[in-house]
């Protein structure tokens, strides 16, 4: 039987990663205490997390034909990922992201914006099979839709992860529509803090399954994850909570990414939705905790997961 392979879409980036005391405020300073670079952007993290799993993954993306670009394909190709589906050009600058991280894992993060004639690029030649998951971003108002679109079309599961600033750029209507492309749509606080924004409400439960209203998978599948305060998931018309792991966090970056990485998986080998978000809650936990980078660890993490179905009563 064939394996699934997994292809994740989107920028690849350099992550100029900077560590401080603290984040500074307007007008403020920090010393910084260490910094280094790393292959970054949600792609990356997704990929890396999938093939650590032992998972074959592929990542389809554009970078510069420059030494940052070749740096980032060397760090890809070194951690089991395919890259063959990465397109070069020769004149493109290979984008970087500045990450400013605290001694509690909180973090601000500068982006280096991309073109939307070089965004449109990606994953335009993929061709995923029956049986595989294709995971994006919002990194594109078309190409992200038209690449959900094609995976089921071609009968792969198609996960789309909602973040902003991405919908600050390419407008809620395209949320919804990528959203409606795919068989599951995570996304954030930082979106549910704009969306209760927009309609000056709370930012409690009741807002975060009014955000899953909004956004209709064609699978039926909303997840809003919320930090420390766990997850809220929509299946069809079931509303299910979960609790986030009780853990010190070391850095929060690409968190959300290895949450995606976790449901992806736990969903292509066959597991029920609701286990399938256990795991990714435990991936994410121990992520965050910086420990267990196998998936029999994420396993056996998930099993202490609880997963809560909310009446019907409690929210709407």
């Amino acid at each position: 039987m064939r394996r699934p392979e997994f292809h994740c879409i989107g920028p690849v980036v350099l992550d100029r990663m900077i560590r401080v005391d603290r984040i500074p405020g307007p007008d403020d300073k920090a010393f910084v205490s260490a910094k280094y670079d790393t292959a970054g952007g949600p792609a990356r993290n997704v990929a890396f997390a999938l093939a650590g799993w032992g998972e074959r993954v592929t990542v389809a993306s554009v970078v510069g034909d420059d030494a940052i670009g070749q740096r980032l394909l060397d760090r890809l190709s070194e951690a089991g990922v395919g890259t063959d589906a990465i397109e070069r050009l020769p004149d493109l600058e290979t984008a970087s992201c500045t990450i400013i991280v605290d001694e509690t894992g909180e973090r601000a993060i500068l982006i280096d914006p991309i073109d939307d004639a070089v965004l449109a690029r990606i994953g335009s030649g993929l061709r995923p099979a029956a049986g595989d998951a294709v995971l994006a971003n919002l990194f594109h108002d078309h190409a992200a839709i038209d690449a959900l679109a094609g995976a089921r079309a071609a009968g792969s599961l198609a996960f789309v992860d909602l973040e902003w600033p991405e919908i600050g750029r390419w407008g809620w209507a395209a949320a919804r529509r990528a959203a409606a492309a795919a068989d599951v749509a995570v996304t954030n606080r930082q979106v549910l803090k704009a969306f209760v924004e927009e309609r000056d409400i709370a930012p409690d439960d009741e807002a975060a399954a009014a955000l899953t209203r909004q956004l209709r998978p064609a699978g039926g599948r909303v997840c809003v994850t919320l930090g420390a305060d766990g997850v809220l998931a929509r299946d069809g018309d079931r509303l299910l909570r979960l609790a986030a792991m009780p853990v010190t966090p070391k850095n929060t970056t690409g968190a959300g990414d290895r949450f995606l990485a976790g449901l992806a998986r736990a969903l292509a080998a066959g597991l029920s939705f609701d286990r399938s978000l256990a795991h990714g809650v435990a991936a994410a936990g121990l992520h965050l905790a910086g420990s267990g980078d196998g998936w029999a660890e994420v396993e056996r993490a998930a099993a202490t997961v609880d997963v809560r179905p909310l009446s019907a009563g409690v929210l709407p």
